[in-house]
């Protein structure tokens, strides 16, 4: 055993790795001087690249601790106009097959109902979805107008590649809705040359009612996805931060 491999092992596992075992069930892993994460299926990956890679680079071969490289911050709705300020469009495939399902017939589903309307999602993320229709029932009580976000839902599990890419969506896993397309925007529907202008029509209201049971929005990126919610606990959770950035109440 090697002298670094030995202080490994006598220190506290890096808080992303310790993050992905409290969410995803990643065993953190010390193996020849590196920390890595033992996936559910005993799969081991990297937590980290020390090679400089680009966005882009990135966001096509990422390593554990990329997808916590863009913070997730909530609050009031705001334009994104930071290039590639992207929070959770980094997801390491490996990761979700191996918690998820790494086909169409192994991702388990279920049927609930959301808004009145049936959609399949994974029996482990359906008490998320089925906690935020309560949400989004009570915004409806409160202010029917609401209901034109989620009149036709634009789906939930749906086994395909992200458009114009071959990384798989966050749909294929069951894990991600879309809201009524009819008030959305998308940046590849409205693309023009040059820097993207972002756009948004969802309220704040529905935005937190999904934030706020570990839902992360498509609205925070600068390639904007306003329909477009998925479960991403770990980017929502405070305990799943840099230990500077943890505060106490």
């Amino acid at each position: 055993m090697t002298a670094v491999l030995m202080m490994l092992l006598t220190m506290t596992p890096p808080w992303e790795l310790l993050c992905l075992q409290r969410h995803y069930g990643v065993e953190p892993t010390a193996r020849g001087g590196m920390w890595m994460g033992r996936l559910p299926d005993g799969t081991l990956l990297p937590l980290a690249d020390a090679t400089p890679r680009t966005f882009e680079e990135r966001l096509e071969k990422p390593a554990l601790a990329d997808m916590f490289s863009i913070p997730y911050v909530r609050g009031p709705i705001t334009p994104v106009t930071l290039e590639n300020h992207d929070p959770g469009r980094i997801r390491v495939e490996r990761l979700f097959e191996a918690v998820y399902g790494s086909s169409e017939r192994a991702v388990q589903l279920t049927t609930i109902r959301f808004a009145g309307q049936p959609v399949k999602v994974h029996v482990k993320v359906a008490p998320a979805f089925q906690r935020v229709d309560v949400r989004i029932k009570r915004l409806l009580d409160g202010d029917a107008s609401l209901g034109r976000f989620v009149e036709q839902l634009g789906g939930t599990f749906n086994w395909r590649a992200i458009a114009g890419t071959s990384r798989r969506s966050a749909h294929a896993y069951g894990i991600a809705m879309d809201l009524d397309t009819r008030q959305s925007n998308y940046w590849r529907w409205e693309q023009k040359d040059g820097p993207l202008t972002w756009r948004n029509r969802l309220p704040q209201s529905i935005v937190d009612a999904f934030e706020d049971e570990g839902f992360i929005w498509g609205g925070r990126w600068y390639h904007y996805d306003t329909m477009h919610f998925e479960y991403r606990p770990e980017l929502l959770d405070p305990q799943c931060a840099p230990p500077a950035s943890i505060t106490t109440p």
